[in-house]
Protein backbone atom coordinates (compact mmCIF):
# COMPACT_ATOMS: atom_id res chain seq x y z
CA UNK A 1 0.00 0.00 0.00
CA UNK A 2 2.48 2.21 0.48
CA UNK A 3 3.20 2.41 -2.75
CA UNK A 4 -0.23 3.41 -4.27
CA UNK A 5 0.69 7.63 -3.77
CA UNK A 6 4.06 7.01 -6.17
CA UNK A 7 1.71 4.82 -8.65
CA UNK A 8 -0.91 8.01 -8.44
CA UNK A 9 1.50 10.13 -9.20
CA UNK A 10 2.92 8.70 -11.44
CA UNK A 11 -0.24 8.21 -13.59
CA UNK A 12 -1.44 11.50 -13.36
CA UNK A 13 1.81 13.28 -13.67
CA UNK A 14 0.35 14.76 -17.04
CA UNK A 15 -3.27 15.26 -16.12
CA UNK A 16 -4.23 16.15 -19.71
CA UNK A 17 -2.34 13.37 -21.71
CA UNK A 18 -4.20 11.11 -18.72
CA UNK A 19 -7.52 12.17 -19.08
CA UNK A 20 -7.69 11.99 -22.80
CA UNK A 21 -6.36 8.48 -22.70
CA UNK A 22 -8.40 7.43 -19.62
CA UNK A 23 -11.41 8.74 -22.03
CA UNK A 24 -10.53 6.58 -25.28
CA UNK A 25 -10.11 3.56 -22.98
CA UNK A 26 -13.42 3.80 -20.95
CA UNK A 27 -15.28 4.24 -24.60
CA UNK A 28 -13.54 1.36 -26.34
CA UNK A 29 -14.68 -0.60 -23.07
CA UNK A 30 -18.36 1.00 -23.41
CA UNK A 31 -18.61 -0.14 -26.95
CA UNK A 32 -17.26 -3.64 -26.01
CA UNK A 33 -19.62 -3.82 -23.00
CA UNK A 34 -22.71 -3.58 -25.24
CA UNK A 35 -21.74 -5.53 -27.86
CA UNK A 36 -20.53 -8.49 -26.01
CA UNK A 37 -23.19 -7.93 -24.04
CA UNK A 38 -25.61 -8.24 -26.79
CA UNK A 39 -23.85 -11.40 -27.81
CA UNK A 40 -23.27 -13.19 -24.45
CA UNK A 41 -27.30 -12.63 -24.31
CA UNK A 42 -28.26 -14.11 -27.28
CA UNK A 43 -26.38 -17.36 -26.34
CA UNK A 44 -28.01 -17.53 -23.02
CA UNK A 45 -31.43 -17.25 -24.68
CA UNK A 46 -30.15 -20.44 -26.43
CA UNK A 47 -28.95 -22.23 -23.54
CA UNK A 48 -32.67 -21.71 -21.84
CA UNK A 49 -34.94 -22.45 -24.58
CA UNK A 50 -35.93 -25.58 -23.69
CA UNK A 51 -34.73 -28.94 -25.40
CA UNK A 52 -38.20 -31.08 -24.48
CA UNK A 53 -40.67 -28.86 -26.11
CA UNK A 54 -41.16 -29.03 -29.75
CA UNK A 55 -43.11 -26.71 -31.74
CA UNK A 56 -44.99 -27.84 -35.08
CA UNK A 57 -46.27 -26.03 -38.21
CA UNK A 58 -46.91 -26.21 -41.82
CA UNK A 59 -44.33 -26.73 -43.84
CA UNK A 60 -45.75 -23.88 -45.57
CA UNK A 61 -45.53 -21.16 -43.56
CA UNK A 62 -45.93 -20.67 -39.51
CA UNK A 63 -49.21 -19.33 -39.83
CA UNK A 64 -50.36 -21.76 -42.52
CA UNK A 65 -53.40 -23.46 -40.49
CA UNK A 66 -53.30 -27.12 -39.38
CA UNK A 67 -56.37 -28.88 -38.25
CA UNK A 68 -57.11 -29.28 -33.98
CA UNK A 69 -58.15 -33.22 -34.71
CA UNK A 70 -53.98 -33.47 -35.24
CA UNK A 71 -53.38 -32.68 -31.45
CA UNK A 72 -55.04 -36.13 -30.60
CA UNK A 73 -53.26 -37.72 -33.11
CA UNK A 74 -49.76 -36.04 -31.78
CA UNK A 75 -50.46 -37.35 -27.88
CA UNK A 76 -50.26 -40.91 -28.66
CA UNK A 77 -46.99 -40.81 -29.70
CA UNK A 78 -44.76 -42.91 -27.34
CA UNK A 79 -43.01 -39.64 -25.09
CA UNK A 80 -45.40 -37.18 -25.41
CA UNK A 81 -46.06 -35.87 -22.78
CA UNK A 82 -48.80 -32.61 -23.62
CA UNK A 83 -50.12 -31.26 -26.58
CA UNK A 84 -50.88 -27.33 -26.37
CA UNK A 85 -52.91 -25.75 -29.51
CA UNK A 86 -52.32 -22.22 -30.35
CA UNK A 87 -53.47 -19.69 -32.47
CA UNK A 88 -51.57 -16.55 -33.35
CA UNK A 89 -53.74 -13.73 -31.47
CA UNK A 90 -51.16 -10.60 -31.86
CA UNK A 91 -51.25 -7.63 -33.84
CA UNK A 92 -51.32 -3.78 -33.66
CA UNK A 93 -52.65 -2.29 -30.06
CA UNK A 94 -54.05 1.01 -29.36
CA UNK A 95 -51.88 2.44 -32.47
CA UNK A 96 -50.88 1.09 -35.66
CA UNK A 97 -47.05 1.49 -34.52
CA UNK A 98 -47.93 -0.67 -31.44
CA UNK A 99 -47.43 -4.26 -31.64
CA UNK A 100 -49.19 -6.52 -28.83
CA UNK A 101 -47.31 -10.36 -28.75
CA UNK A 102 -50.99 -12.66 -28.05
CA UNK A 103 -51.84 -16.50 -28.18
CA UNK A 104 -55.48 -18.00 -28.24
CA UNK A 105 -54.83 -21.22 -25.83
CA UNK A 106 -56.65 -23.65 -24.18
CA UNK A 107 -56.00 -22.67 -20.74
CA UNK A 108 -55.43 -25.97 -19.23
CA UNK A 109 -53.19 -27.19 -21.97
CA UNK A 110 -50.50 -24.56 -21.47
CA UNK A 111 -50.65 -25.03 -17.56
CA UNK A 112 -49.25 -28.38 -18.25
CA UNK A 113 -47.17 -27.46 -20.88
CA UNK A 114 -44.82 -24.41 -19.14
CA UNK A 115 -44.23 -24.93 -15.62
CA UNK A 116 -41.52 -21.72 -15.90
CA UNK A 117 -44.78 -19.25 -16.34
CA UNK A 118 -45.61 -17.40 -13.79
CA UNK A 119 -49.43 -17.84 -13.37
CA UNK A 120 -51.47 -18.79 -10.85
CA UNK A 121 -54.28 -21.24 -10.40
CA UNK A 122 -56.84 -18.80 -9.73
CA UNK A 123 -55.76 -16.88 -12.86
CA UNK A 124 -55.71 -20.02 -15.22
CA UNK A 125 -59.47 -20.48 -13.39
CA UNK A 126 -60.62 -16.81 -14.01
CA UNK A 127 -59.16 -17.01 -17.81
CA UNK A 128 -61.23 -20.15 -17.80
CA UNK A 129 -64.08 -19.77 -16.49
CA UNK A 130 -65.09 -16.09 -18.35
CA UNK A 131 -65.35 -16.53 -22.45
CA UNK A 132 -63.52 -13.49 -23.49
CA UNK A 133 -61.01 -13.83 -20.29
CA UNK A 134 -57.50 -12.76 -21.16
CA UNK A 135 -54.20 -12.83 -18.87
CA UNK A 136 -51.84 -9.76 -19.64
CA UNK A 137 -47.77 -10.06 -18.62
CA UNK A 138 -47.52 -7.46 -15.85
CA UNK A 139 -44.49 -5.14 -18.38
CA UNK A 140 -47.27 -4.86 -20.69
CA UNK A 141 -50.05 -3.79 -18.44
CA UNK A 142 -47.34 -1.42 -16.83
CA UNK A 143 -46.08 0.33 -19.91
CA UNK A 144 -50.55 0.91 -21.29
CA UNK A 145 -51.70 1.11 -17.73
CA UNK A 146 -53.81 -1.94 -17.90
CA UNK A 147 -55.64 -3.35 -14.47
CA UNK A 148 -57.49 -6.29 -13.67
CA UNK A 149 -61.41 -5.82 -14.91
CA UNK A 150 -60.42 -3.32 -17.82
CA UNK A 151 -61.75 -4.41 -21.41
CA UNK A 152 -58.93 -4.16 -24.02
CA UNK A 153 -59.72 -5.12 -27.77
CA UNK A 154 -56.82 -6.99 -29.50
CA UNK A 155 -56.38 -6.75 -33.42
CA UNK A 156 -54.79 -10.00 -34.41
CA UNK A 157 -53.32 -9.94 -38.02
CA UNK A 158 -54.21 -13.24 -39.02
CA UNK A 159 -57.87 -13.77 -37.36
CA UNK A 160 -61.13 -12.19 -38.29
CA UNK A 161 -63.94 -12.29 -36.46
CA UNK A 162 -67.55 -12.87 -38.30
CA UNK A 163 -68.31 -9.49 -38.86
CA UNK A 164 -65.23 -9.27 -41.27
CA UNK A 165 -62.95 -6.90 -38.51
CA UNK A 166 -60.16 -7.89 -36.65
CA UNK A 167 -61.15 -6.57 -33.44
CA UNK A 168 -61.91 -8.56 -30.23
CA UNK A 169 -62.70 -7.07 -26.83
CA UNK A 170 -60.90 -9.50 -23.88
CA UNK A 171 -61.62 -9.09 -20.32
CA UNK A 172 -58.78 -8.44 -18.32
CA UNK A 173 -59.23 -11.41 -15.86
CA UNK A 174 -55.45 -11.81 -14.52
CA UNK A 175 -51.46 -9.95 -14.51
CA UNK A 176 -48.60 -12.30 -14.32
CA UNK A 177 -45.12 -11.58 -13.67
CA UNK A 178 -42.55 -11.54 -16.94
CA UNK A 179 -39.97 -14.09 -17.24
CA UNK A 180 -37.81 -13.63 -19.55
CA UNK A 181 -36.51 -16.92 -19.68
CA UNK A 182 -39.19 -18.93 -20.96
CA UNK A 183 -40.66 -18.47 -24.34
CA UNK A 184 -44.26 -18.20 -23.99
CA UNK A 185 -43.81 -15.14 -21.57
CA UNK A 186 -44.55 -12.18 -22.36
CA UNK A 187 -47.60 -12.74 -23.99
CA UNK A 188 -51.32 -11.84 -23.58
CA UNK A 189 -52.85 -14.87 -23.64
CA UNK A 190 -56.94 -15.22 -24.70
CA UNK A 191 -59.03 -18.49 -24.78
CA UNK A 192 -58.86 -20.92 -27.71
CA UNK A 193 -62.90 -21.58 -27.50
CA UNK A 194 -63.07 -17.62 -27.74
CA UNK A 195 -61.14 -17.38 -30.93
CA UNK A 196 -62.39 -20.64 -32.79
CA UNK A 197 -66.19 -19.66 -32.34
CA UNK A 198 -65.89 -16.45 -32.99
CA UNK A 199 -63.69 -16.17 -36.29
CA UNK A 200 -65.26 -16.25 -39.97
CA UNK A 201 -63.03 -18.80 -41.63
CA UNK A 202 -60.65 -21.33 -40.22
CA UNK A 203 -62.26 -22.91 -37.53
CA UNK A 204 -61.16 -25.77 -35.88
CA UNK A 205 -57.40 -24.85 -36.86
CA UNK A 206 -54.88 -23.93 -35.32
CA UNK A 207 -51.60 -22.29 -36.14
CA UNK A 208 -49.05 -24.11 -33.96
CA UNK A 209 -48.76 -27.01 -31.78
CA UNK A 210 -46.60 -26.91 -28.66
CA UNK A 211 -45.67 -30.29 -27.28
CA UNK A 212 -43.68 -31.33 -24.11
CA UNK A 213 -41.63 -34.46 -24.26
CA UNK A 214 -40.52 -36.61 -21.19
CA UNK A 215 -37.02 -37.20 -22.97
CA UNK A 216 -35.29 -34.28 -24.58
CA UNK A 217 -33.08 -36.64 -25.54
CA UNK A 218 -35.60 -38.53 -28.14
CA UNK A 219 -36.72 -34.88 -29.41
CA UNK A 220 -35.45 -35.63 -33.02
CA UNK A 221 -36.94 -39.35 -32.79
CA UNK A 222 -40.72 -37.34 -31.68
CA UNK A 223 -39.97 -34.59 -34.21
CA UNK A 224 -39.92 -36.75 -36.88
CA UNK A 225 -42.79 -39.12 -35.96
CA UNK A 226 -45.21 -36.06 -35.71
CA UNK A 227 -44.00 -34.82 -39.08
CA UNK A 228 -45.05 -38.80 -40.70
CA UNK A 229 -48.50 -38.31 -39.24
CA UNK A 230 -48.98 -35.46 -41.80
CA UNK A 231 -46.74 -37.01 -44.49
CA UNK A 232 -49.36 -37.65 -47.19
CA UNK A 233 -51.73 -35.19 -46.36
CA UNK A 234 -52.50 -31.37 -47.94
CA UNK A 235 -51.36 -30.10 -44.12
CA UNK A 236 -47.44 -31.27 -43.85
CA UNK A 237 -46.33 -30.47 -40.86
CA UNK A 238 -42.40 -29.35 -39.71
CA UNK A 239 -41.33 -30.14 -36.07
CA UNK A 240 -38.54 -28.65 -34.71
CA UNK A 241 -37.47 -28.07 -30.58
CA UNK A 242 -37.89 -24.77 -28.79
CA UNK A 243 -33.90 -24.42 -29.21
CA UNK A 244 -33.57 -25.11 -32.18
CA UNK A 245 -35.48 -22.05 -33.27
CA UNK A 246 -34.05 -20.10 -31.03
CA UNK A 247 -31.08 -20.79 -32.62
CA UNK A 248 -32.27 -19.70 -36.09
CA UNK A 249 -33.67 -16.78 -34.62
CA UNK A 250 -30.11 -15.48 -33.58
CA UNK A 251 -28.53 -16.85 -36.83
CA UNK A 252 -31.24 -14.86 -38.76
CA UNK A 253 -29.92 -11.90 -36.95
CA UNK A 254 -26.31 -12.68 -38.63
CA UNK A 255 -23.20 -14.01 -37.10
CA UNK A 256 -23.13 -11.87 -34.16
CA UNK A 257 -20.84 -13.39 -32.07
CA UNK A 258 -18.26 -13.25 -34.85
CA UNK A 259 -19.06 -9.95 -35.79
CA UNK A 260 -18.60 -8.74 -32.23
CA UNK A 261 -15.34 -10.45 -32.20
CA UNK A 262 -14.23 -8.55 -35.31
CA UNK A 263 -15.19 -5.02 -33.78
CA UNK A 264 -13.79 -5.71 -30.53
CA UNK A 265 -10.59 -7.25 -31.50
CA UNK A 266 -10.32 -3.82 -33.91
CA UNK A 267 -10.64 -1.18 -31.54
CA UNK A 268 -8.43 -2.94 -29.11
CA UNK A 269 -5.91 -3.02 -31.50
CA UNK A 270 -5.61 0.33 -32.05
CA UNK A 271 -6.10 0.76 -28.46
CA UNK A 272 -3.03 -1.01 -27.78
CA UNK A 273 -0.86 1.17 -29.87
CA UNK A 274 -2.44 4.59 -28.72
CA UNK A 275 -1.89 3.34 -24.95
CA UNK A 276 1.52 1.58 -25.53
CA UNK A 277 3.02 4.61 -27.59
CA UNK A 278 1.58 7.04 -24.35
CA UNK A 279 3.36 4.96 -22.15
CA UNK A 280 6.46 4.86 -24.18
CA UNK A 281 6.51 8.65 -24.44
CA UNK A 282 5.77 8.87 -20.49
CA UNK A 283 8.68 6.50 -19.76
CA UNK A 284 10.95 8.41 -22.33
CA UNK A 285 9.78 11.55 -20.29
CA UNK A 286 10.38 9.94 -16.95
CA UNK A 287 13.93 8.56 -17.47
CA UNK A 288 15.75 10.78 -15.21
CA UNK A 289 13.13 9.55 -12.27
CA UNK A 290 13.43 6.20 -12.86
CA UNK A 291 17.27 6.48 -12.07
CA UNK A 292 16.50 8.92 -8.70
CA UNK A 293 14.59 5.72 -8.00
CA UNK A 294 17.37 3.44 -8.75
CA UNK A 295 19.68 5.72 -7.34
CA UNK A 296 17.55 5.00 -3.85
CA UNK A 297 18.00 1.57 -4.03
CA UNK A 298 15.00 0.46 -6.08
CA UNK A 299 15.94 -2.99 -7.80
CA UNK A 300 15.78 -3.34 -11.95
CA UNK A 301 12.67 -5.60 -11.09
CA UNK A 302 11.22 -2.88 -8.78
CA UNK A 303 11.19 -0.48 -11.30
CA UNK A 304 9.71 -2.55 -13.95
CA UNK A 305 7.31 -3.64 -11.47
CA UNK A 306 6.34 0.00 -10.58
CA UNK A 307 5.92 0.63 -14.09
CA UNK A 308 3.13 -2.18 -14.84
CA UNK A 309 1.06 -1.58 -12.06
CA UNK A 310 0.88 1.85 -12.84
CA UNK A 311 0.02 0.42 -16.57
CA UNK A 312 -2.75 -2.20 -14.93
CA UNK A 313 -4.09 0.05 -12.01
CA UNK A 314 -5.16 2.91 -14.92
CA UNK A 315 -6.48 0.23 -17.50
CA UNK A 316 -8.45 -2.15 -14.88
CA UNK A 317 -9.89 1.43 -13.84
CA UNK A 318 -10.79 3.10 -17.15
CA UNK A 319 -12.10 -0.49 -18.20
CA UNK A 320 -14.17 -0.68 -14.79
CA UNK A 321 -15.63 2.53 -15.81
CA UNK A 322 -16.23 1.63 -19.07
CA UNK A 323 -18.72 -1.46 -18.52
CA UNK A 324 -20.33 0.35 -15.68
CA UNK A 325 -21.69 3.05 -18.54
CA UNK A 326 -21.82 0.40 -21.15
CA UNK A 327 -24.35 -1.94 -18.25
CA UNK A 328 -26.11 1.89 -17.82
CA UNK A 329 -26.60 2.28 -21.59
CA UNK A 330 -28.28 -1.35 -22.06
CA UNK A 331 -31.86 -0.16 -21.30
CA UNK A 332 -31.58 2.63 -24.17
CA UNK A 333 -29.79 -0.18 -26.71
CA UNK A 334 -32.60 -2.59 -25.42
CA UNK A 335 -35.36 0.20 -26.55
CA UNK A 336 -33.77 0.70 -29.59
CA UNK A 337 -33.27 -3.14 -30.95
CA UNK A 338 -36.30 -4.53 -28.77
CA UNK A 339 -34.06 -6.79 -27.13
CA UNK A 340 -34.03 -7.56 -23.64
CA UNK A 341 -31.52 -10.52 -23.31
CA UNK A 342 -28.22 -9.15 -22.10
CA UNK A 343 -26.30 -10.56 -19.85
CA UNK A 344 -23.80 -8.10 -18.01
CA UNK A 345 -22.69 -10.96 -15.42
CA UNK A 346 -19.65 -12.39 -17.72
CA UNK A 347 -18.74 -9.68 -19.94
CA UNK A 348 -17.71 -8.33 -16.71
CA UNK A 349 -15.22 -10.55 -15.43
CA UNK A 350 -14.26 -10.86 -19.87
CA UNK A 351 -13.62 -7.05 -19.78
CA UNK A 352 -11.40 -6.93 -17.00
CA UNK A 353 -9.49 -9.84 -18.70
CA UNK A 354 -8.93 -8.37 -21.11
CA UNK A 355 -7.92 -4.67 -19.61
CA UNK A 356 -5.01 -6.90 -17.77
CA UNK A 357 -4.05 -8.06 -20.59
CA UNK A 358 -3.39 -4.76 -22.46
CA UNK A 359 -1.82 -2.98 -19.61
CA UNK A 360 0.61 -6.16 -19.07
CA UNK A 361 1.29 -5.76 -23.11
CA UNK A 362 1.10 -2.24 -23.67
CA UNK A 363 3.27 -1.54 -20.55
CA UNK A 364 6.03 -4.23 -20.83
CA UNK A 365 8.33 -2.17 -23.68
CA UNK A 366 8.58 0.99 -21.32
CA UNK A 367 8.73 -1.41 -18.00
CA UNK A 368 11.49 -3.16 -19.93
CA UNK A 369 13.84 -0.25 -20.72
CA UNK A 370 13.29 1.34 -17.28
CA UNK A 371 14.25 -2.05 -16.20
CA UNK A 372 17.56 -1.73 -18.28
CA UNK A 373 18.15 1.86 -17.59
CA UNK A 374 21.59 3.06 -16.53
CA UNK A 375 21.62 5.65 -13.65
CA UNK A 376 24.91 7.36 -15.14
CA UNK A 377 23.34 8.13 -18.64
CA UNK A 378 19.74 8.57 -17.69
CA UNK A 379 21.14 11.44 -15.23
CA UNK A 380 23.12 12.76 -17.87
CA UNK A 381 20.23 13.42 -20.44
CA UNK A 382 21.91 10.64 -22.54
Amino acid sequence: MKFLPLIWAGIWRRPVRAALTMVSVVSAFVLFGVLQGFSAGLNRLIADAHADLLLTQSQVSNIDPLPVSLAGDIAHIPGVRVVAKMVFFGGAFRRPDEGLRALAVDPDEVRQLDDQLKVTADQWAAMKRVRAGALVPSDVAQLYGIKVGDRIALHPNFVANRNGTHTWPVDVVGIYPGNRDDSLSGNVFANYDYADNGRGGDEGTVHIFNTRIDDPRKSGEIAAAIDRLTANSPHATRTFSDRQLAQASVTGIGQVGLAVKFIAGAVFFALLFSVGAVMIQSGRERAGEFAVLKTLGYSDWGVLTLILAETLIFCLAAAALGLALSRLLYPIVVKFVGFNGFASGPVAGVGLLVAALLAIVAGAIPAWRASRLSIVDALAGR
